[in-house]
């Protein structure tokens, strides 16, 4: 028995779960907690950001741009039957209103008679009844009790929303205040958008962010390996692709795989289908698919169970612990040839290597810029890997990495201390479950023969666990 899961668990930061309480119970079983700006940036924000700094400073925070996504701003659930008319309205802000819906949509008043509206956690279903500029009155298709910023799905309806507006900079940087660690790009449509948003990042000293692409739509498809090339990883909502990937060339599995053919983490989503009565989150076939192609991490796109997420987050968190060791065979790809990185890529396709043929029980590397690990993860060792840095940005990136634990060292390190303090992680991790002749493998992946800055020499060095 050790303590170590290598898929990555990203969960939704909900007023439910951000509650000290429920965090303190979840906080082992979740990797990097997302903040999602559709409900824009605001004091409760740094409030769950202070308290997952608090229980566990390791922890990475992700904030979600908001992109194409349209919210009820109302912080009531608001029950409503069929035939019944109700009042909607636009809104940016939160509302303590439960008989009249607030939208963060400005087209609001620009829909037509006849337009339906779908509330995506709670399966209600509006219909556009009568339009003033004083007020919208929609007719309940479906009843229900609409949920507190839940999603709002315009059936037929194309709107056009900027990618990367002046209330989303303004929500960023408020963001970058309080100690956000990666981006989420929602709706990227090419490499353009990336570019875009690193130009911002650039201007306010935050380039060292990582940014990770959300592809939910054809544009995003359409232009995948560019924006794979540009961002530095993917998070793939099959919910909104699957009916795409028909009309490309794409399948789930070649979009994973493209991923790993260049060393890039990639995440899927969990947004579950609503069965006419519930939400049904977690399917396990599909995370036995995912487990098995060697995606990095499972992201929960909404929290659909406010009130036990407990629950919702163990019951992923054992459905990956049972199927993430079940990976596809696969041919080794030889990604070191006619490379400029030779030397640094044929080291890490070794190690890889040597997990096949030696049978150690764990690696233990140096990062200075994340490469080493994410290339080495991509490959989906079936061994822990863990990697020591002196970066922060590329501390709270190995977090989105399968088969990755980091750790975050002081500038003073040395190759002496990573051996030490490698030993000591790798006997926490087995729980004292190892024997001293154990092997683990070191690895330093760099293109010069050593590394000045910590005294480590290029390669693998193989060590039974005792003389480490």
């Amino acid at each position: 028995m050790n303590n170590f899961r290598f898929s990555k668990i990203i969960a939704w930061v909900w007023p439910t779960l951000a509650k000290e309480t429920v965090l303190s119970k979840v906080i082992n079983m979740v990797d990097v907690f997302r903040i999602s700006l559709s409900g824009g940036f605001d004091d409760n924000n740094k409030k769950y950001i202070d308290t997952i700094m608090k229980l566990d400073n390791s922890k990475t925070i992700m904030l979600e741009t908001r992109g194409a996504d349209i919210r009820v701003k109302n912080v009531l659930d608001i029950k409503v039957r069929d035939k019944q008319n109700i009042e909607i309205d636009y809104s940016e802000y939160a509302q303590e209103h439960d008989k009249k819906i607030f939208l963060d949509a400005p087209f609001l008043h620009e829909l037509k008679i006849g337009q339906q509206i779908k509330f995506q956690q709670s399966g209600v279903v509006i219909k556009i009844k009568s339009s003033k500029p004083e007020s919208i009155i929609a007719e309940v298709i479906q009843g229900g009790r609409i949920v507190q910023f839940d999603r709002a799905i315009f059936s037929n309806y194309e709107y056009a929303i900027p990618f990367l507006g002046e209330r989303e900079k303004k929500d960023i940087l408020r963001g970058l205040e309080y100690g956000i660690h990666i981006i989420a790009a929602s709706l990227t449509k090419s490499k353009a958008d990336i570019f875009e948003l690193k130009q911002f990042l650039a201007t306010k000293h935050a380039d060292k962010l990582k940014i990770f692409a959300k592809i939910e739509n054809k544009e995003g498809l359409t232009h995948f390996k560019e924006i794979l090339e540009s961002a530095d990883g993917v998070i793939l909502v099959f919910d909104k692709i699957d009916k795409l990937l028909k009309e490309t060339k794409w399948t789930d599995e070649l979009l994973i795989q493209e991923c790993k053919k260049i060393g890039k983490p990639v995440v899927v989503t969990f947004v579950g289908k609503f069965d006419g009565k519930n939400y049904v989150l977690i399917n396990e076939t599909q995370a036995k698919k995912f487990c098995a192609l060697g995606a990095d991490a499972c992201m929960i796109d909404t929290m659909l169970r406010e009130d036990d997420p407990l629950a919702l987050i163990t019951e992923l968190s054992e459905i990956l612990d049972k199927f993430e060791l079940k990976l596809h065979e696969k041919e080794l790809p030889r990604f070191y040839e006619n490379n400029e990185f030779m030397v640094r890529d044929y080291i890490i396709y070794n190690a890889y290597r040597a997990t096949k043929e030696v049978n150690p029980r764990a690696i233990v590397s140096y990062t200075e810029n994340w490469y080493s690990a994410a290339r080495l993860s991509s490959l989906a060792p079936k061994v822990p890997v863990i990697a020591f840095t002196k970066n922060d940005e590329t501390y709270r990136y190995l977090n989105m990495l399968r088969g990755v634990r980091g750790y975050k060292i002081s500038l003073s390190f040395s190759y002496e201390n990573l051996k030490r303090v490698g030993k000591e992680m790798i006997r926490i991790i087995f729980k004292g479950n190892i024997s001293l002749d154990d092997k683990i493998i070191i690895m330093q992946a760099n293109e010069s023969l050593s590394d000045e800055k910590t005294g480590m020499i290029n390669g693998l060095e193989l060590y039974k666990f005792k003389n480490i």
